[in-house]
């Protein structure tokens, strides 16, 4: 601190303090501050006419929202003798300032009247739920395709578009990355990494995060079956904590999804459980969410024949050969003759006609050929063309 006061600005000096007492705590905190207050308070006793004591209080709120975006409280290091209470003057922190001003897209906004009977359904139970209720936990089940994000992106531009703040997160950070605002649901709640059910979201009720869930008027986790149901209890146990409630999760409206169909069964001692309340959502969570299913596939809506054939497969109702593989129909399959030959034949049936993709339409890039190693990747490349495949 001493080093840092002889060339850093007051503002980097009070953002060093506060990370030195949350990673690297002093033995006598209020000491520290004493020593470094007028350092930390240079500015505002050059350009500014308030008091001393106000000056002082400028600076304590300062340090006080660096270490609630840190997670700590500024009267958990007894700075000063009397408790600093900043919240009642100061309500909106950098945390929900920034939520606050996420820019809600025109196409999120008019995806709303583009919702399927499916998702306009959920949409009306959600908002519902929002508006009218204050309170509701679903989950929203559907393969790939039939419209998930499309839903998630429709609710999150409802509530911003209003005012309100809604959470997006997701179990993984692919998901959230798709997400208006998404950020992965360990971020948001602090869950741990080791999903330790003596160590799960440690989020003080004092902390600008806390501050930030229950402004909340949605919350919304996508991907959720990919998350060990310590992790979704955890989040349970700390929204009735900062809800002081005793409700599921607090009574706040919240919104998993995801499909369990793209989830490995749990197996315990050799014997294959039920994934949904062994590993993903507790026996006493699952049954108090109201379910709200998506059925048809947006993305191969021109073909139902193949919707019905991934369908069956998810659903384990797909005929088995040898009680193990399922059968391919043969109008997906490329005929093996040879390894030269097959390989042409499926490249000339990804890409028949070069000479048909133009600047005008994506049609290239929505055409790809997926491999299991690296290795295929260079056997597959054409030999007539400077087409490349990445492997998966």
């Amino acid at each position: 601190m001493e080093e840092a006061a002889a060339y850093h600005m007051p503002y980097r000096l009070r953002r060093l303090f506060a990370t030195l007492l949350v990673y690297f705590p002093p033995i006598n905190p209020p000491a520290l501050w004493n020593k470094f207050e007028q350092a930390m308070s240079e500015d505002y006793n050059r350009t500014s006419t308030l008091p001393p004591e106000q000056i002082r209080l400028e600076v304590l709120h300062q340090i006080s929202n660096f270490l609630d975006s840190m997670g700590k409280d500024i009267n958990s290091f007894s700075l000063v003798s009397t408790t600093l209470r900043f919240r009642d003057r100061y309500t909106n922190t950098r945390d929900t300032l920034s939520e606050l001003n996420i820019q809600v897209s025109e196409a999120d906004l008019l995806a709303i009247a583009q919702l399927n009977a499916e998702q306009k359904t959920a949409f009306h139970h959600i908002m519902d739920a929002i508006f009218v209720k204050q309170k509701g936990c679903f989950f929203i089940d559907g393969p790939g395709g039939t419209g998930k994000t499309f839903l998630y992106k429709a609710l999150l531009a409802e509530i911003r578009s209003k005012g309100y703040i809604a959470l997006a997160t997701a179990s993984c950070g692919v998901a959230t990355s798709i997400l208006p605002g998404g950020r992965t649901a360990h971020s948001c709640f602090k869950i741990p990494i080791d999903m330790n059910p003596a160590n799960m979201c440690k989020v003080s009720k004092q902390s600008a995060s806390a501050n930030l869930i229950r402004q909340a008027k949605l919350i919304l986790w996508d991907e959720a079956p990919m998350t060990h149901r310590h992790g979704i209890e955890g989040v349970d146990k700390l929204l009735r904590d900062l809800m002081d409630s005793t409700e599921l999760f607090g009574g706040k409206v919240i919104v998993f999804g995801g499909d369990f169909r793209q989830v490995l069964p749990v197996v315990t001692k050799g014997i294959i459980t039920d994934f949904i309340e062994a590993s993903i959502i507790s026996s006493y969570i699952w049954p108090q969410l109201t379910k709200l299913h998506l059925n048809q596939n947006m993305r191969a809506i021109a073909n139902p024949q193949f919707t019905a054939y991934l369908l069956r497969i998810g659903n384990a109702t797909e005929p088995l050969i040898d009680d193990t593989n399922i059968r391919v129909p043969d109008h997906l399959l490329i005929p093996y003759t040879n390894e030269d030959e097959s390989i042409n034949i499926l490249i000339n049936s990804v890409f028949s006609d070069l000479t048909a993709f133009t600047d005008e339409n994506f049609s290239l890039i929505n055409r790809a050929i997926l491999t299991t190693k690296n290795e295929f990747v260079d056997e597959l490349k054409h030999p007539y063309t400077e087409l490349s495949w990445t492997s998966t």
